[in-house]
């Protein structure tokens, strides 16, 4: 399953930009829910949670022939699918969401004014667009290979990727936001009765800690190769612009309301998928 967050910070402060009308007035309302629905919005969630859910549907299969046996059928895929059904994923990132804003506190104007302007919407679009192309496997391979020929050639435009990646910690937030993910999973496997035998959850921490060199090395490919793909039909002014608002203390600070409210979703999701994945494996072998 993909638990990266794909959190390539979607702010940048362009001073003289005309933001769209409404996004920037909704920074000034008082409601923290109205200013997260906002970010949201500008953000395309909505569009986000649909490949969300095509890629879940994906996943689902995989689990389908690792713990059935391919025996789910249509009755599985079903379940999945309402697991990852974008009108049940909305409201999960949304209470996340809204309540780590609240917490950290962070002057959204800004971000909204960014977010609302016509480069605001072309790099969420752009971004959008390749998370949807990641899901051919020939796409991502074509992608993967372009990074790391960037990577070999010494490229400018790798080496600015690699810089946006490595300031945000990016690898660093997502691997443990996959990491909090497989344990939900492996808890709600072993608590209905899906593992041939319970695990303690000191052995479903070991078991997960033994895996974090590899979902490190294959999260760092994919960002890069996300990044290849997005951002490659930007030119490198605006690349420039995006990265320099993200060392900002407001980007820093969207970054960690964003991973905090993905971290969320993604357990819950983990956790739901783990105990289906238990209950199929008892059914079948009642």
């Amino acid at each position: 399953m993909r638990f990266v967050a794909l959190i390539f910070l979607v702010a940048v402060f362009l001073g003289g930009m005309a933001p769209r009308p409404g996004l920037a007035e909704a920074a000034r309302v008082s409601g923290i829910d109205a200013v997260a629905s906002a970010l949201e919005d500008a953000m395309l969630l909505p569009e986000l949670l649909d490949v969300m859910a095509r890629e879940g549907a994906a996943y689902g299969g995989d689990l389908d022939r690792q713990f059935l046996q391919g025996s789910g059928g249509a009755s599985w895929q079903a379940e999945v699918e309402r697991i990852y059904a974008p009108e049940r994923l909305g409201p999960l990132f949304h209470a996340a969401f809204a309540a780590e804003l609240d917490h950290i506190g962070v002057d959204t104007r800004p971000i909204l004014a960014f977010l609302g302007s016509d480069l605001g919407q072309k790099i969420m679009r752009l971004e959008l667009s390749a998370r949807d192309a990641l899901l051919d496997d020939g796409i991502e391979e074509g992608a993967r290979a372009m990074a790391a020929r960037l990577e070999i050639e010494g490229d400018g435009r790798y080496k600015t990727l690699r810089r946006f990646v490595d300031a945000n910690h990016l690898v660093d937030m997502n691997v443990s936001s996959a990491l909090n993910a497989n344990v939900a999973f492996l808890k709600a496997l072993s608590a209905s009765g899906g593992a041939n035998t319970a695990l303690p959850d000191d052995e479903i921490l070991a078991r997960v800690w033994a895996q974090e060199g590899e979902v490190r090395g294959e999260t760092d490919a994919w960002l890069l190769a996300f990044g290849t793909l997005a951002y490659g039909p930007l030119p490198d002014a605006e690349l420039d612009l995006y990265l320099a608002f993200s060392e900002t203390a407001e980007g820093v600070a969207l970054n960690r309301a964003l991973f905090a409210a993905y971290d969320r979703m993604f357990v819950t999701v983990s956790g739901d998928l783990g105990g289906a994945v238990g209950r199929w494996m008892v059914g079948t072998n009642l």
